[in-house]
């Protein structure tokens, strides 16, 4: 049992957004509202959730409601058996994104099309069937009722997916025309065969035999392919040998593992020595230009000129020329300094670049290239041996072709005719089979056509569905005029009468009131629904009944209601005009032309 129980949607057809309807919740429920408010959208809605489709054909960009263009949202929660699913439908645009949840997991597809055909599998109903059985209205039954005789049983074809047989009737019929100009063809092929046997001898010969071909070697079409690439590429290869060879010397004559057993030094700064140095020299040069001044001046103070004595300007210039001394001293041993720190820093960028200089190479190199150069000579002499061995065997092939079309050409002369005997004793032989199994099947198509035709399985399937829809119709129809009115179904050839009794008498259908009629109807639509059901795999809990409540007077609508109570449904009676009392309501209401629910 499938139950259908909460559908929401937004911006649908004329609604706008937050629109929620509970399925499951009442036995009769009205959806009441003036004409054009929306009413008959809800069950085209929930088709396009379940089904992504609707019974009327309404294209998908006129779905969306045209005074808001965001899209629509349509979402559904069913059960089946033990299972709770839900529906999350979203379009946007062109743009289709739909959810199926199972018992709150995701076991949607990667595509909104796969995930359409599992809810189709889970439901076990196609969207015909589940329009028929959920959607009905006063149009469909009432074309039926007052449709031709042969339009008619066409209907019922279709509703009860009778189909299937009437297409395999032009099946059998297109193979039936298919057989008989087989069968002409077959009587053509055998007189032809008569007349030849009749009129040629057989001769009696044995054919000569013929001869297996030897081959080529593949692995010697390879090989002179292969070594007539490398002759083609041979100084390039050479060159690049002989490159790649260079590079193996070069890279042997750099000691790696000594360079790498050198001290890993880092390069040291010695600008703060320089720097010191700088500072002597400018000491130094003021302690020179100190001694040549005081040596200038003579017995004169070198600072403020007056007269001094000789040996105070001795031992003047004496501490002055220590100075000098000491400088220097200090000069040659920083410059000792920086030359050590020189020589460490050269090692070091040596070091650095010897590896550089290795790795260089070494990535340069190709390790799997053969040292030893392409001998062209060698080359040459191997693909001339080849080819000589390709030649003969060519030469073979060649020697035993011409024998073989000799002997194929005497074989052909010689037994054209006992060829053609056997041959045509053998095919006669089939064709006789094919000539009986053929007139065997233009009888057994026969019979087929007149099976599968609207007289045969069609009327046989009609006539047994037509009695149950018979009897549900009339139980309804009873129920509803208190057991007035009767209707039958009678097959007869290619049509489908239909007779109305009014308390025993056969009256026409059109004769019938308004109201008269749309008991009938309802009763049609009721009973075309249950047999609907009752031939599907799956039950639907949900019937929505459009538009047919207007031409009953208060007791037929009464009895109508009554009716709805007893069956296992939740039925939605779509009325602008009717209201009952005591039945659950939901109005549609439309506001500067959106439509909502109010319940």
């Amino acid at each position: 049992m499938i139950t259908l129980k909460t559908l929401k949607w937004d911006n649908c057809f004329s609604y706008g957004e937050g629109n929620i309807l509970d399925l499951s919740e009442h036995k009769i429920t009205q959806i009441l509202g003036t004409n054009g408010v929306g009413k008959s959208s809800i069950p085209l809605i929930l088709e396009e959730v379940l089904f992504n489709k609707n019974s009327k054909g309404i294209k998908k960009a006129d779905i969306q409601n045209r005074l808001i263009e965001k899209g629509y949202n349509i979402s559904l929660a069913f059960s089946k058996d033990a299972d709770e699913y839900d529906i999350d439908l979203a379009r946007r645009g062109a743009t289709i994104k739909v959810k199926l949840f199972k018992n709150g997991d995701d076991i949607s597809s990667h595509t909104a099309t796969n995930t359409y055909k599992n809810i189709e599998e889970i439901l076990g109903i196609d969207f015909r069937t589940f329009s028929q059985v959920v959607y009905q209205n006063t149009n469909s039954s009432l074309n039926f009722l007052t449709a031709t005789d042969a339009n008619r049983k066409k209907f019922l074809i279709d509703l009860l997916g009778l189909e299937q047989y009437v297409e395999l009737f032009e099946v059998f019929k297109t193979a039936s025309r298919d057989v008989e100009q087989e069968f002409s063809k077959l009587e053509g092929k055998i007189a032809t065969i008569e007349r030849w046997l009749e009129s040629n001898k057989l001769f009696d010969t044995n054919p000569k035999e013929i001869q297996p071909l030897p081959t080529i070697s593949s692995d010697d079409q390879e090989e002179m392919n292969s070594l007539a690439v490398e002759l083609s590429n041979i100084s390039a290869t050479n060159k690049q040998i002989s490159k790649n060879n260079q590079l193996k010397d070069l890279l042997r004559q750099i000691p790696i593992n000594e360079i790498r057993d050198m001290p890993d030094d880092q390069v040291e700064s010695y600008d703060s020595y320089q720097a010191k140095l700088g500072e002597i020299k400018t000491i130094v040069s003021s302690a020179k230009k100190l001694i040549d001044k005081m040596e200038d001046l003579g017995n004169v103070c070198p600072t403020c000129e007056q007269s001094v004595p000789e040996q105070f300007k001795l031992d003047h210039i004496h501490k002055e020329k220590e100075k000098i001394t000491e400088q220097e001293g200090n000069y040659k041993s920083i410059q000792t300094k920086i030359r050590e720190i020189q020589e460490k820093n050269e090692r070091a960028l040596l070091r650095a670049k010897k590896i550089k200089e290795w790795e260089d190479l070494y990535r340069s190199i190709k390790h799997d290239m053969p040292t030893r150069l392409l001998d062209e000579d060698e080359l040459q002499d191997r693909l001339s041996a080849i080819k000589v061995r390709i030649k003969s065997t060519e030469a073979q092939i060649a020697k035993i072709s011409r024998e073989n079309n000799d002997r194929a050409s005497h074989n052909a002369k010689i037994s054209v005719i006992q060829e053609q005997t056997e041959s045509f004793k053998g095919q006669m032989s089939a064709l006789q089979v094919d000539y009986d199994t053929c007139n065997s099947k233009r009888a057994n198509l026969e019979v087929l056509k007149k099976a599968f035709s609207t007289n045969g399985l069609v009327a046989y399937k009609i006539e047994n569905l037509v009695k149950e829809l018979e009897e549900l119709t009339s139980n309804y129809l009873s129920e509803l005029s208190d057991g007035r009115f009767t209707l039958n179904f009678t097959v007869s050839n290619d049509k489908l009468n239909v007779e109305i009794t009014d308390n025993g008498n056969v009256i026409d259908i059109l004769a019938l009131s308004s109201g008269e009629l749309a008991r009938v109807n309802i009763a049609t639509l009721l009973g075309i629904r249950k047999l609907m059901s009752s031939l599907s795999s799956s039950k639907i809990n949900v019937l929505f009944l459009d538009e047919v409540m207007n031409v009953l007077d208060e007791l037929g609508r009464e009895k109508l209601v009554d009716v709805l109570l007893n069956e296992e449904l939740n039925t939605y009676i779509v009325s602008h005009q009717w209201s009952h009392p005591l039945l659950n309501k939901i109005e549609v209401q439309k506001t500067r032309g959106i439509s909502g629910i109010i319940l």
